[in-house]
């Protein structure tokens, strides 16, 4: 019951959906329609954070996939997709290389405007080190063992990466042909990058292109890697060398790390533990510690989505690095609706329909306030889930169920969408009542593509017991504050909210991106807060991994901020003084200090600065007045707040030593 009790821990369907084109007729498509271009995509990027969706597209054979499926991918808001490039489907024996598969896939990507973020993995049998943990032949969709898709060191993983012996690169060096993983990604770059020879048959002259690799898939897990830590560190080094020789603008992303606590599956702490070798290698710091960008997953329990971001930024920050961190994994199946297990309101790791859609904000909030760059919900449609190719019962009402697991159906519902009932374009799951419609957590990652983007954390808060979460968000380009609210425990809560907009109007959006405005009443939103009901975490089962039902406001600050000055009533030769603001909206951007001296006219001590702090050199017997006056990163400024100074003389018998008589 493996698949049953822990579908996503192993991302199963990076291998499963892949694998479809083993085994499955493949239909004729028309030609895909024009989207934006790629270029026009890339440029849309600087907004933080970005988004994108697992498996809108894969190397599913020399026929792309439906126009329909496309469609529903840029209605997402999405403009990343994520998917592998099979070493073992690529490389089928040594030295022969085919790519038609992947040019399919890469070319219609591209006309669709989507950055693919291409995974690199899977070791082709006749270049493992090691046999797999047990004997098994691959099924599609089967997370059940180690095979050498999923797994396997590569042979002459440990030779030098230029054919000159070294592990240096530069200009003319030539890739080293022993080294099978060396040879592989820079092949691989070398045909898909923008300019590459993918491009030059297309006719390609904007950048298009694939630019962003990562290498390997939950490296921490032993069903993806079943090589050590150090192999891993090697895997990654080696990627990240051949890949800059063949584009040196390549970004290479540490493979998404599953996270696991439990020494049985995989491998703690695993990011750490790779960056502590990297620290004893001299050339790491000089090539960026091997990666470029770091990425990780989360299922089921949003707030982690905070925790797996913010260790690996105190991860870097040990090592004075700022990598770009992404979520590019992030989900969670449903069991109320086809083909989830309808008989099982509480199978482990899964939720409703609708707590499917609050897991998307709440994780996304969570995720973005800690510092992730790009968000990646897992994934498109239902596909295969996490069962074999081909898997498909019929429609299997709640009525119908018998209370044993063993006989009720059930897969894992992953999919923004629900499947079509064509077996030839997803391979699993046809039967579905209500097919290729969206579920309720389509218009919650619409929300997140439509408001929280262009954004930066402004403030977090767990109020009334630490029975509401509130995190909060400034957006420049709106002069807006986003504000995420929800209940955190299995009761109702109230949210009182003091309005940032003068207008005492905001707009409020659910999970089912329906804005409407609401006015606040004595200057604060009063906001009801459903109650968790979500308790699908095995290991904990009075835990609400996933909770209440979100509320997001999003209103604009032109209120003031608020300021304090401090200073001693009385000094001597220097006047220490210290101010503060607060400002809920925006967030305080700098302050203006002013001094005037016995009444004298006011001039700039310290002008638009973002000190909080200063020591005036003074003299005797003189009066300052200093006033101070804040402003908050949307351009609103307060009053000025004043406090003076009386610097005076020390009378002699002050300072004057006491001499006593003997």
């Amino acid at each position: 019951m493996l698949s049953r009790i822990r579908p996503f821990i192993v991302s199963f369907l990076l291998l499963s959906t892949t694998l479809l084109l083993m085994g499955l007729a493949l239909q004729e498509q028309q030609p895909v329609s024009p989207p934006p271009s790629q270029a026009q995509a890339k440029a849309d990027l600087s907004d933080s954070p970005a988004y994108g969706v697992n498996f809108i597209s894969w190397a599913k054979g020399l026929t792309p996939v439906s126009n329909q499926r496309y469609a529903n991918g840029r209605a997402t808001g999405a403009l990343w997709n994520r998917w592998p490039m099979y070493w073992t489907n690529i490389e089928q024996s040594a030295g022969n290389f085919s790519w038609a598969y992947q040019d399919v896939a890469v070319e219609n990507d591209v006309a669709q405007g989507f950055q693919i973020d291409a995974i690199l993995l899977g070791t082709p049998s006749f270049y493992t080190t090691s046999p797999a943990a047990v004997d098994f032949t691959p099924v599609p969709g089967s997370i059940l063992a180690i095979n050498d898709i999923q797994a396997a060191t590569p042979q002459g993983l440990y030779e030098p990466v230029f054919a000159d012996g070294t592990d240096t690169p530069g200009a003319g060096k030539v890739i080293n042909q022993n080294n099978r993983w060396a040879r592989f990604v820079y092949t691989a770059v070398n045909r898909y990058k923008p300019g590459g020879l993918l491009a030059q048959q297309n006719g390609w002259t904007n950048g298009e292109g694939v630019t962003h690799w990562e290498i390997w898939n939950e490296p921490d897990l032993f069903q993806f890697w079943d090589g050590t830590v150090e192999d891993y560190a090697r895997l990654l080094k080696v990627g990240w060398l051949a890949a800059k020789q063949a584009d040196p603008n390549a970004q290479i992303i540490f493979g998404g790390v599953a996270n696991t606590t439990d020494t049985t599956v995989g491998v703690p702490d695993f990011y750490n533990r790779v960056m502590g070798l990297y620290d004893a290698d001299p050339a790491a710091p000089t090539y960026d510690y091997y990666h470029d960008i770091f990425a990780t997953h989360n299922y089921l329990y949003a707030w982690r989505s905070w925790l797996y971001v913010w260790r690996a930024g105190r991860t870097q920050s040990a090592r004075n690095l700022e990598k770009p961190i992404w979520l590019n994994e992030s989900g969670v199946p449903v069991w109320d609706d086809y083909p989830g297990p309808v008989c099982e309101p509480n199978s482990p790791y899964r939720a409703t329909v609708s707590e499917q859609a609050d897991f998307i904000i709440q994780s996304a909030f969570f995720a973005t306030y800690a510092g992730a760059d790009n968000l990646f919900f897992f994934q498109l449609y239902d596909d295969c889930g996490n069962q074999p190719g081909g898997t498909n019962h019929a429609y299997y009402p709640p009525s119908a169920c018998t209370g044993d697991p063993a006989v009720d159906p059930g897969g894992d519902a992953f999919g923004l969408f629900r499947n079509p009932n064509d077996p030839a374009q997803t391979g699993c799951y046809w039967d579905s009542p209500q097919p290729e419609t969206p579920r309720a957590g389509l218009a919650a990652f619409q929300v997140l593509s439509t408001y929280l983007t262009g954004v930066e954390p402004l403030w977090r808060q767990r109020p009334n017991n630490n029975a509401q979460e509130w995190i909060a968000f400034y957006q420049p380009g709106t002069q807006s504050r986003v504000l995420g609210v929800w209940s955190r425990v299995g009761s109702v809560e109230t949210a009182v909210i003091t309005a940032t907009s003068s207008a005492n109007t905001a707009t409020l959006i659910g999970p089912d991106n329906n804005p409407q405005l609401i006015t606040a009443v004595n200057g604060v939103y009063t906001i009801t807060l459903p109650a968790a009901t979500n308790h699908n975490a095995l290991w904990d089962p009075t835990l609400y991994p996933i909770e209440g039902r979100p509320s997001i406001l999003i209103e604009q600050d032109d209120m003031p901020p608020t300021v304090s000055l401090t200073a001693p009533p009385i000094a001597f030769t220097q006047i220490d003084l210290s101010w503060s603001g607060k400002d809920m909206g925006s967030g305080m951007a700098s302050y203006d200090l002013m001094v005037a001296v016995d009444d004298g006219i006011p001039t700039p001590l310290l002008v638009a600065t973002t000190a909080v702090t200063t020591t005036y050199p003074a003299e005797l017997e003189r009066s300052y007045r200093f006033s101070l006056r804040g402003r908050d990163k949307a351009g609103n400024e307060s009053e000025f707040t004043a406090v003076t100074v009386i610097t005076r003389d020390l009378p002699e018998k002050t300072y004057l030593p006491v001499v006593l008589k003997p």
